[in-house]
């Protein structure tokens, strides 16, 4: 009654009135729980496609989450931060061998999920990269380099079979090839290091983050045109899950961050399709 409580956009006194009791009376029976921490049930789904990301609570408060495929909650992990640390934990808390993991490659989460599941096949989030490689060329680029980079990168979508990532491949080769000296300049400041060594910074700097982006996703952004099973994105978690987690915090205005993690974590429990078997600790 309390998890459903916490789901619902109403009051304490129009829940209580719903029951046929006092707001005193629900409150007496929902004080034992307001302290206790609402945990994952075990589940089980090797083979699976596991869909891993994180949702910002406030600063210094995040949840991490791990879905499949069929839109099951496999479980989650509050955290500080999303580091490999944090990321690793969250995949030894997940007893199965998944198939593949599809993420956005933040900091540390591949290195930890190759640690955790070596071997494994990982698909970097299209969406991700993208937004990523927008975000470092800006809007509007001025250079004609950048401005091709861009547009070569948000044809990715596009990218369906073996012939489209051949024709986009050889795409991108000749951007390289025509752009690569230019991607290296160098400007070169009055400062120095203090071994003596002369300071610089490449003169397209934001352009060279970009192509840097996009190099190190290579590995893991085509995987699922050898497995069609495997989603492209990770928006299943963005768009899905995260939206109806916000959705539902804003109904409960005013909590504190552990209110707000009752609530994130009785939702993530509702989305397990697993009967209660084990909890994890």
């Amino acid at each position: 009654m309390y998890e459903s409580w916490l789901l619902s956009k109403l009051t304490l006194s129009d829940f209580a009135q719903k029951y046929a009791v006092t707001r005193r009376t629900l409150d007496n029976w929902f004080a034992p729980f307001r302290e206790q921490e609402i945990l994952p049930h075990s589940i089980s789904g090797a083979d699976e496609i596991f869909i891993i990301d994180g949702y910002y609570v406030q600063y210094g408060a995040t949840v991490l989450i791990a879905q499949s495929t069929k839109n099951d909650v496999v479980n989650w992990l509050f955290t500080y931060a999303e580091n490999f640390l944090t990321w690793l934990e969250l995949c030894e808390k997940i007893s199965v061998f998944p198939f593949a993991v599809v993420c956005d490659g933040q900091k540390g989460m591949i290195k930890a999920i190759k640690l955790r599941w070596p071997g494994i096949i990982i698909q970097r989030c299209q969406f991700h990269v993208i937004h990523q490689v927008n975000i470092l060329l800006t809007k509007h680029p001025e250079t004609l380099a950048a401005q091709t980079f861009k547009a070569l990168v948000g044809d990715i979508v596009m990218v369906r079979t073996q012939n489209d990532l051949k024709i986009w491949l050889m795409r991108y080769k000749h951007w390289y090839v025509a752009y690569n000296t230019f991607l290296r300049e160098k400007t070169y400041q009055d400062s120095r290091t203090p071994t003596g060594r002369q300071k610089w910074h490449y003169t397209h700097g934001r352009l060279h983050a970009a192509h840097s982006h996009l190099k190190h996703a290579f590995p893991n952004l085509f995987q699922y045109i050898r497995f069609p099973e495997i989603p492209n994105t990770s928006n299943r978690i963005e768009g899905g899950i995260n939206a109806q987690i916000q959705r539902h915090i804003d109904h409960h205005r005013g909590t504190t961050l552990f209110q707000r993690r009752q609530i994130i974590a009785a939702f993530l429990k509702q989305k397990q399709s697993q009967k209660p078997t084990q909890n994890f600790t």
